[in-house]
């Protein structure tokens, strides 16, 4: 038993310290849409991918301490009969994780804060309208990892991301001018997203 012991923690939990993961899956706009076509549940039904990095310190077999960095994007869609909105966001943060290693499994938990950048490149009676912002967020997300191989495993994420738009601009009609919203607090609009993901992930 303690020689099985020593190989399962030597092959899926212990030597490497590297962790490249990508994933994608569905992402749901949880606040005030700025988008021309923003009242349209549609909308808020979108598609999101991702990509991390994370390097594990520690030396308890079960619980893990991880730094790394997350890049996160997402796009959402929607037409109306004089009106259309195609949403991209790509979200930069670097990250910190605590990890509870079992063998094959992993659960993990993790937050950071970064930059968001959002853009709508949408059309109004057939005319093109820009909204593009660049602001601070924070995300929380929990995961969880089956290792299959000694170098790959099957992970599945559950992030969210919250931001406020404050500030932006919009092009239409060849002229560009400054929007200052109001709700839900003054000068800030909420644009969080809710992302559920899977992928795979690869140690070294």
């Amino acid at each position: 038993m303690l020689l099985y012991s020593s190989v399962l923690y030597a092959q899926f939990g212990t030597s490497e310290r590297s962790i490249l993961s990508l994933q994608t899956g569905p992402t749901f706009y949880t606040g005030k849409l700025i988008g021309v076509a923003g009242h349209s549940s549609s909308l808020r039904n979108g598609i999101g991918w991702s990509g991390s990095y994370t390097y594990l310190i520690g030396n308890k077999p079960a619980i893990r301490v991880g730094f790394g960095v997350l890049y996160q994007g997402s796009r959402y869609t929607n037409d109306m009969p004089n009106s259309s909105d195609k949403i991209q966001t790509h979200y930069f943060a670097p990250q910190f994780s605590l990890h509870w290693l079992k063998q094959q499994f992993s659960l993990y938990f993790t937050t950071g804060t970064g930059y968001q950048l959002y853009q709508d490149n949408s059309t109004v009676y057939d005319k093109p309208r820009k909204v593009s912002m660049n602001k601070w967020a924070a995300n929380f997300g929990i995961g969880g990892e089956y290792r299959a191989f000694t170098h790959w495993g099957v992970s599945a994420r559950i992030n969210y991301i919250l931001a406020y738009s404050g500030e932006y601009s919009v092009r239409y009609h060849d002229k560009e001018w400054m929007v200052q919203p109001h709700y839900p607090m003054k000068g800030a609009d909420d644009i969080s997203q809710l992302g559920f993901s899977v992928g795979i992930n690869y140690h070294f």
